[in-house]
């Protein structure tokens, strides 16, 4: 099945060219006129086509084409329904689509389990009724491998001709592909080589700075000016990471606990909570399917 697009309007064809010749003079027909298809098809594409026409009907510009080139940040904009109705290519790749095309008319739910999709939703709802923008609100997405997901976002209201808001956009930047992008400065190497090898010892901040050969104030400074997150949250965040590798195989959550150098389990819980949004066992439910639907692993933004 493929989609022929017209400017930014949507057409949705039956399949390619090359498909409809080697199945006959008749596919098409034969196609658009079996009633399953047509019945499943036909919301599909209008909510395609009129995500498509979004910008144009509410006679705003649409997105620069330089929020393509952004290697660590995602660019979204959505309607008050909460479908999107454009992607920049990083968010497009990451949800492996093959064009922008691909996610218009689609939600958050289409892409992450029901209890982080149900937040973000709740969040972008927050923005529109109130009306005002939120800057770097840190986010943190787990996927069903355990993996981890740090994003800053910031958002703000879609406002059409009129004034009135329409939707939704904002960006989404990647804790982790930030770090990529400014590894070459390597200012921060033996800091960041000595909380990976020593995440579960106490780790003195005063120390790092020393390893960095900054004085404890500017080092913190200095840290959170590149990584949008202080030593102290940084150090949090690898060993949440490590806990979230460890639950899915992992029954015992003490033990969990103990392996990733928070102590006691309640102190756990309370820190895994804070971080990620649900208890750790209620993150295990979530893996395992039974307390929330998990799709594959992938990650987008807000």
């Amino acid at each position: 099945m493929s989609t022929i697009v017209l400017g930014r309007g949507v057409v949705v064809s039956q399949g390619t060219r090359e498909e409809r010749l080697q199945d006959g003079p008749h596919a098409d027909t034969q196609r658009t006129s079996h009633p399953g298809h047509a019945g499943r098809d036909a919301p599909r594409a209008a909510a395609q086509a009129e995500c498509a026409n979004f910008f144009t009907a509410h006679g705003i510009s649409k997105p620069s084409a330089l929020f393509d080139t952004l290697s660590d940040t995602y660019y979204f904009a959505k309607n008050r329904a909460g479908q999107f109705v454009w992607g920049n290519r990083l968010l497009q790749e990451q949800h492996d689509l093959g064009d922008v095309n691909d996610i218009l008319g689609k939600t958050d739910h289409d892409f992450f389990r029901r209890d982080i999709a149900d937040r973000i939703r709740a969040d972008d709802l927050s923005v529109i009724e109130r009306g005002v923008t939120v800057k770097n609100k840190l986010e943190v997405l787990g996927s069903e491998s355990g993996e981890l997901t740090w994003l800053f976002t910031t958002k703000a209201p879609i406002r059409d001709r009129d004034g009135e808001i329409v939707g939704i956009e904002g960006f989404s930047r990647d804790v982790k592909r930030s770090q990529d992008v400014i590894a070459p400065f390597h200012e921060f190497r033996a800091c960041i080589e000595y909380l990976q090898a020593h995440m579960m010892e106490t780790i003195s901040i005063e120390h790092l700075a020393r390893l960095s050969c900054m004085s404890l104030s500017t080092f913190e400074r200095k840290f959170k000016q590149h990584f949008s997150l202080t030593p102290k949250q940084y150090i949090l965040h690898l060993k949440v990471q490590e806990a979230c590798r460890l639950l899915p195989q992992v029954n015992n959550i003490a033990r969990v606990a103990a392996e990733t150098g928070f102590g006691g389990q309640s102190y756990f819980t309370k820190q895994f909570r804070t971080v990620v949004g649900i208890t750790p066992k209620q993150y295990q439910l979530a893996l395992a399917g039974r307390g929330t639907s998990v799709r594959r692993p992938r990650l987008a933004p807000a």
